[in-house]
């Protein structure tokens, strides 16, 4: 509908909640594409805000699909560009994509602390979704920093650290659940269970699977997948091993119907773990394999993926180049290189209650020089003049068409300006324009007016007064109000 209504900002900010809605339900893939349409669209808009929050999607899908080190690269951009901006919640969401960059790096000593800024950007009552999804990562961080610590052989650290993100996602559960946020919330239900399942409390696990199966609503085969296989190593655990296969199994069939490899991964693995299990080595093993294939083609998925990314980069790149060839093209008259009368006329707006003065250059008897020495001549001739004008650093020149131009002279007396117009009038007149064609000769007449005597909206007509004061005093001469 935004598309169709010719409303650019609504179908960017439509973007930006389809490629979350993709991250959400796993189709990293879709998202990518409607991320870095987003993208594109609010650089065009040249809005910071929509282009953090594109970006910060962006980097986390790009994490979806393999590619760390350009997440890595983009999340630490938007972030930048989030801190440039006003929105709270835009700061918090780019924070919090860093800090998934940084768990996906295995920096989690960076993530945690990034993490808790994230939240604590927020106030009290704002934003309670995004709360919950930072509490979530938070829990999560810190238990990548509790199997750090057991691998160190910290046990009571590791320990420590589990039972506080147990802690942290509880909060998630409860925040998500009073906001009705149902994605966040399976999400870390199904966290938690496998949180409780680490340290045995089996018990605790089950009923946070049991209350994933209450929650309302669609559930994306993202969720589910992650569900079946938690309750499949749940039941594992617990000796429940033909349930575990038989829940597994259905995890392996949908994962088969995903393009996420490591929905496939894990799957496999926990069936792999169930049939071991139950003494069925030789199935276990064609599990074992076809989870380490996972791996395989998940490598050759990233390649891809990599490969796809480079090329939409330079897609933009050459949209960028495209773009700013365009708006040279607009701004700037063909035949001469100057700037044209769509941008002095932006020029004048800009300049409100700036001290300038405005000069109006005519090239004398211009007509006379098209009709003795031809069109390609006269063209040749106002080339010159322009490279003339555009030699003066002390002010800006502009052809507003045919042989007339205008010259700002921004923050300079009547006095200066008067003295800079009566240089260009006497350096137009002495150029060797016989280097154009034999015999020619070129003069100009000036009308130059202040802004300290004129009212911004009578300044031109002040300066054409000036111009034509000096056409009919004799030509070659600058007249000034």
């Amino acid at each position: 509908m935004a598309k169709l209504s010719g409303d650019r900002r609504a179908e960017a900010e439509a973007l930006n909640q389809t490629a979350w809605f993709c991250l959400q339900l796993g189709l990293p893939g879709r998202g990518y594409d409607m991320a870095m349409a987003a993208k594109r669209a609010w650089v065009q808009l040249k809005e910071i805000r929509g282009q953090a929050v594109a970006g910060s999607i962006l980097s986390w899908l790009l994490i979806e699909m393999g590619l760390v080190d350009e997440a890595f690269i983009e999340a630490a951009q938007c972030l930048e560009l989030a801190e440039r901006q006003a929105d709270r919640t835009v700061l918090a969401f780019a924070r919090n994509a860093k800090a998934v960059t940084y768990l996906y790096c295995r920096q989690d000593h960076l993530a945690l602390p990034l993490l808790q800024e994230a939240l604590g950007t927020l106030n009290a009552d704002e934003a309670p979704s995004l709360k919950s999804l930072f509490l979530t990562n938070i829990a999560y961080s810190q238990v990548s920093l509790a199997e750090s610590a057991e691998r160190d052989g910290d046990m009571r650290k590791g320990h420590d650290l589990r039972v506080r993100a147990i802690d942290t996602n509880n909060q998630a559960i409860a925040v998500a659940s009073a906001c009705g946020d149902f994605w966040n919330l399976r999400t870390a239900l199904c966290n938690s269970a496998e949180y409780y399942a680490c340290l045995g409390e089996l018990a605790l696990a089950e009923q946070c699977l049991d209350r994933w199966e209450e929650v309302p609503g669609d559930i994306g085969l993202r969720s589910e997948i992650h569900y079946l296989y938690t309750r499949g190593e749940l039941l594992t655990k617990a000796g429940h091993l033909q349930e575990a296969v038989a829940v597994c199994q259905q995890a392996v069939a949908l994962s088969e119907n995903h393009k996420q490899a490591d929905h496939k991964a894990n799957s496999n693995r926990r069936l792999a773990e169930a049939l071991e299990g139950l003494g069925d080595y030789r199935a276990a093993l064609l599990y074992y394999k076809r989870y380490h294939d996972a791996f395989e083609a998940q490598m050759g998925e990233t390649t891809r993926r990599r490969a796809q990314h480079v090329e939409s980069l330079l897609e933009n790149e050459r949209l960028r180049v495209e773009a700013n060839a365009l708006r040279l093209q607009a701004e700037h008259d063909a035949l001469t290189g100057l700037m044209n009368r769509r941008s002095f006329e932006a020029a004048m707006q800009a300049l409100g209650h700036t001290r300038f003065c405005l000069a109006i250059v005519d090239l004398d008897h211009f007509k006379l020089v098209n009709d003795t020495y031809s069109h390609i001549v006269g063209d040749a001739v106002l080339k010159r003049t322009a490279d003339i004008l555009a030699s003066f650093h002390t002010l800006k020149a502009y052809r507003l068409g045919g042989e007339e131009f205008a010259l700002l002279f921004v923050d300079q007396s009547l006095a200066t300006a008067a003295d800079e117009a009566e240089n260009v009038r006497s350096r137009i007149a002495k150029f060797n324009w016989s280097s154009v064609v034999a015999g020619l000769s070129v003069t100009a007449s000036i009308g130059l007016a202040s802004s300290q005597t004129t009212p911004l909206s009578k300044i031109m007509e002040v300066a054409d007064r000036q111009l034509y004061r000096a056409k009919a005093s004799g030509r070659d001469m600058v007249m000034s109000a």
